[in-house]
């Protein structure tokens, strides 16, 4: 059942912002970059490492992906995972030249999405292996019933379900690029944490770092 519908726009404001319009259609080609991201048309910047683990671990904020199309970009997928909790992914697309101050269009192109809690899966097989009670349970286990650390790491967590932070997923992160009338050739991604990494230690620093292992474009077909 509809919704009711107690105000709608008034004649006056048709005619002031009208016409009426309809919307934007076109096809998409999805083109994938896996890490390392060693790609012509990629550029990356200030990371820590890489990790065939994990991918690279970008350096918070000022770690960068920089992606160049030869066809207007109309969408960016992330795909990656968080040195803590607390990850966010950005996507920017300013023209040359703009900036917070002088954009254009009215338009803020600078995307974030917050709250990614997804963790490196390596750093928890990696702790778990040791624990002692883990080599004790590997030890008791059937011969074949426990495979590796990452078999023991599942159990643990239940399917890889929701009883620890990392709950063991990877974070995928969508941005609708461009407006109607504008799409770019060049977006670039940057992410990090909101926590704080290695703590207690010489590595200690704030935001943390993020690792992106695979980035999709949709371009016009």
């Amino acid at each position: 059942m509809d919704l009711p519908l107690y105000k709608t726009f008034t004649e006056e404001q048709c005619k002031k912002f009208g016409p009426v319009r309809t919307a934007e259609e076109f096809g998409v080609r999805r083109r994938v970059y896996e890490t390392p991201f060693l790609y012509a048309n990629v550029a990356a910047g200030d990371f820590y490492e890489i990790d065939p683990d994990k991918g690279i671990e970008f350096k918070a904020d000022d770690g960068f992906l920089t992606i160049t199309e030869d066809r207007p970009i109309v969408g960016v997928t992330v795909v990656g995972s968080g040195c803590t909790r607390g990850g966010y992914n950005i996507v920017e697309w300013w023209d040359e030249g703009e900036t917070i101050d002088n954009m254009k269009n009215h338009l803020l192109k600078r995307q974030r999405t917050d709250g990614l809690n997804g963790i490196h899966p390596n750093i928890w097989t990696e702790l778990f292996r040791r624990v002692p009670w883990v080599d004790v349970t590997y030890a008791d286990a059937a011969e074949g019933e426990i495979k590796d650390a990452v078999d023991m790491f599942r159990r643990l967590t239940r399917g890889w379900y929701d009883n620890l932070e990392t709950s063991f997923y990877e974070n995928t992160v969508y941005f609708r690029v461009g407006s109607k009338f504008h799409h770019p050739t060049k977006v670039t991604v940057r992410c990090g944490c909101k926590g704080t990494e290695d703590l207690g230690t010489s590595l200690e620093r704030y935001p943390a770092d993020y690792a992106i292992r695979l980035v999709e474009t949709q371009v016009m077909a």
